[in-house]
């Protein structure tokens, strides 16, 4: 890799022995800690193990567990029953740790990540051998040909890669790596030429290795590379080998500039790294080569741009073998020369798990990345006292013995030698500084997506749990934008109200939308006043409208989004509706700014005037315009007048209407939610008449009834030369109940609008006859409460 090309570490995940992911697994690094355990005679039985082995003095009862290895869900990858059954553990939890890694870089499901490439590797198949062996015919034909191509593509390592990126929609290069123990640090730096080269623009890349089944142990060798008592102690004069384990990690690489500029959370970045074989240059196929493992590290060095001095910290490949560990460090010493007091720490994450074979690098890298990160040094566990074949006196290391914090420079080098002598060995450095964002302090939505509704709820849960450790704001952003969708939903304002939501399946496909627009009785005092504080966008819609309609009122509708402003104020025609108008507009406006553009609009009442200017129809001029000069006519013609929520339906209020000639039926909302209109006086007794109790509306006015018509030649000379078009977006009138075209522009049209009933369970039938999601775009929640009832929503949703 070149370098001038720095690469980002931007995510991570993993699972190794005594730890199931990336945190318990820095807290095993930070504490000290070993994740090996020591298995009892009765649970080696009960696995299986001989007894005959068991008591073999060279059998050794240890090994390292990965909790919950059969565990899979198979759901969120697409996988049936079927097929989850025959994939290859390694390949299971290689794609739930892909899936993890990409939503902690930000990027869940690969969004705003650009081409993803996966660069990965594993161990021949133990699953295979010891669960499918019968289904598997290695020359591809034998009785069931199909049967043992969909083995091998579900066990053999090289589909693990090309598994991942089918089942995670990435189209990046998928190339599986395979150079033994070396192999997920080769994978690792095969990523990072594949984004300095633009292959890609963000690389998954790492590695696997499990044991099937696990827990079983293993028989010394004298003079072997495994351990003859179970513990790793790297560089110790009391080494004796590794432990053969297991694990699964993976880091989510992406170009600096790139990562940056989406802010995303940068835990280190790679500055170099290099690979190389021994050849023959050693003392047999299986030994290592100083003068080939320190051609590497300088190599890696050189193209880092970084000299020894800059390094603080090597993690070695650190096998605690009497011949690995000492030509390693000679290897160390001939790069990095120096005498007098050591300033580069000595580790090996080997001493916490084992050695994870085809695993093992990406270990070590992620052990590097964490300790830049965190700017601490890990304690390397047992190496007391030192292997005097190290020759560390005098030389610039130092085993780091116990966790410390790193005063050193915040440069770490990873190295990872294969059996065969493939060679790699990358450079580590921290993130840049960057000065913290100002935190949002609005009320945050945060949405949770997962497979299936009680996984809905888990994810729910967890995330309300998490959101007192991380500022609401940042956990709201990442939830949006870094996740993958998926079918089941939970929203909630707020991390308290999120664990008590319901999961709602989502449709296929962005859900349809319908903004309805509230009308008289919706306004009150204050409504709008955080989104103007807060919001921008909505603030200059409202002063949008409210410079329009001041010369045409004579008021300024902005005195509404102050609490303290008189309610006699709010309910008077002439101003709260007009106020009304313009905090509907600005709510839409934001929506739309936000993403959520609506497929109708429908309006009640005044709420039409509103759907006419954010459909389209009517320049937002000549919409204040109409606004004003209705709310006047309305105020001037019903000075006195009433209206009364009756809870009937329409043919009940019909006859009771006839009983009562000044009231008129003014608007039908549902089934049995209509509206009558008149001069008080009539309306009170017409209320005295119900067998049930109506409702006033907060509105001193008598709309849609009789008392508009010697008004309605004012208003149709106000609207002449009003311009207009068809509305963009699909309208359902209030008049009609039906959908409306130009007419939107008509001045006869707004005429019949303000003196005929509102047909709005009508209107918002028709404009709900798909499965839809209704927005109250306005204060209140008038609308979606009448709304609910209706057949064929998905949601109603006040804002």
């Amino acid at each position: 890799m070149s370098a001038t090309q720095p690469i980002a570490v931007v995510g991570l995940a993993c699972r190794f022995p005594g730890a199931s992911d990336a945190g318990a697994f820095w807290d095993l690094l930070r504490e000290g800690r070993h994740g090996l355990t020591r298995f009892t005679d009765e649970e080696l039985a009960a696995r299986g193990v001989p007894g005959r082995l068991r008591s073999d003095p060279r059998f050794v009862p240890v090994g390292g567990l990965i909790q919950g290895q059969g565990d899979f869900d198979p759901e969120p990858f697409g996988f049936t029953d079927a097929e989850a059954a025959l994939l290859d553990p390694q390949h299971r939890l290689f794609l739930e740790c892909a899936w993890h890694a990409l939503e902690h870089a930000g990027h869940g499901g690969g969004r705003g990540a650009g081409a993803v490439g996966v660069f990965a590797g594993a161990m021949q198949s133990a699953y295979l051998a010891g669960n499918l062996h019968d289904r598997w015919d290695p020359t591809g034909g034998g009785r069931d040909p199909l049967g043992s191509l969909q083995t091998a593509i579900s066990t053999q390592a090289d589909y693990l890669p090309l598994q991942t990126a089918y089942r995670l929609d990435l189209n990046g290069p998928a190339v599986a790596v395979a150079t033994s123990c070396s192999t997920s640090l080769v994978a690792v730096h095969l990523a990072a030429q594949s984004l300095v080269t633009g292959e890609c623009d963000t690389a998954l890349a790492g590695g696997v290795s499990l044991i099937v089944p696990q827990g079983q142990g293993y028989l010394h060798v004298p003079d072997g590379v495994f351990s003859a008592d179970g513990a790793v102690r790297p560089f110790s004069e009391h080494g004796t080998g590794i432990v053969h384990t297991q694990g699964v990690g993976v880091v989510v690489l992406r170009r600096l500039d790139d990562a940056l500029a989406d802010g995303d959370p940068v835990l280190a970045v790679l500055h170099g790294s290099a690979m190389n074989n021994d050849g023959a240059d050693k003392a047999g196929f299986t030994a290592p080569s100083m003068r080939g493992q320190a051609r590497v590290v300088a190599e890696a060095l050189a193209v880092a741009g970084l000299s020894p001095r800059d390094v603080g910290l090597v993690e070695a490949h650190g096998t605690a073998t009497r011949l690995g560990d000492p030509i390693e460090v000679a290897a160390l010493r001939r790069v990095f020369g120096g005498t007098g007091p050591a300033w580069c720490g000595l580790g090996s994450v080997k001493g916490n798990i084992g050695h994870a074979n085809s695993a093992a690098g990406i270990a070590s890298f992620i052990k590097a990345v964490l300790a830049v990160h965190h700017r601490t040094l890990p304690a390397t566990l047992g190496p007391h006292p030192l292997n005097p074949h190290l020759e560390l006196r005098g030389s610039p290391f130092e085993v780091v013995a116990e966790t410390r914090a790193w005063d050193t420079p915040p440069h770490a080098g990873v190295s990872s030698f294969g059996i065969g002598g493939t060679n790699c060995h990358a450079v580590l450095g921290p993130a840049p500084d960057l000065p913290a964002a100002e935190p949002d302090t609005r009320p945050q939505l945060l949405v949770v997506s997962a497979a299936g509704a009680e996984a809905a709820r888990a994810t729910a849960a967890a995330v309300a749990g998490a959101a007192a450790t991380v500022r609401e704001d940042d956990l709201a952003h990442t939830l949006a934008v870094g996740r993958a969708e998926l079918p089941y939903r939970v929203a909630a304002v707020g991390a308290r109200r999120l664990a008590s939501a319901t999961p709602v399946r989502a449709a296929d496909g962005p859900p349809r939308t319908v903004f309805a627009f509230p009308g008289a009785g919706s306004a009150y005092p204050g409504m709008g006043g955080g989104l103007y504080r807060d919001e921008p966008v909505f603030a200059a819609a409202v002063d949008a409208c409210a410079d329009l309609l001041l010369p045409l009122l004579g008021a300024d509708v902005r005195d509404v989004l102050d609490p303290a402003v008189p309610a006699d104020r709010v309910r008077d025609v002439a101003f709260g509706l007009p106020a009304l108008f313009a905090v509907s507009y600005g709510v839409a406006t934001l929506l739309g700014a936000w993403g959520v553009r609506p497929d109708a609009l429908v309006g009640h009442s005044l709420g039409e005037c509103t759907a006419a200017a954010v459909s389209g129809a009517l320049p937002l001029a000549d919409a204040a315009r109409l606004v004003a000069t209705r709310c006047a006519v309305a105020a001037r013609a019903a000075g006195g007048g009433a209206m009364l929520a009756v809870p009937l339906g329409e043919d009940a209020v019909v006859d009771l209407l006839s009983r009562h000639p000044d009231v008129d039926l003014a608007a039908v909302n549902g089934p049995a939610a209509c509206v009558v209109s008149g001069p008080a006086a009539a309306v009170d007794a017409f209320a005295a008449d119900l067998s049930k109790t109506g409702v006033p509306l907060r509105v001193d006015a008598a709309m849609h009834s009789r008392l508009m018509e010697p008004e309605l030649p004012e208003l149709l000379g106000a609207l002449t030369g009003m311009a207009g078009q068809a509305p963009a977006v699909p309208v359902y009138s209030s008049v009609t109940g039906a959908r409306i075209g130009a007419e939107l522009a008509d001045p006869e049209h707004w005429a019949r609008q303000l003196r005929s009933p509102v047909r709005f369970a009508d209107a918002l039938a028709a404009a709900l006859a798909d499965p839809t999601v209704l927005v109250e775009a306005g204060p209140g929640t008038a609308l979606t409460t009448l709304a609910r009832k209706n057949a064929g929503l998905l949601a109603a949703v006040p804002t």
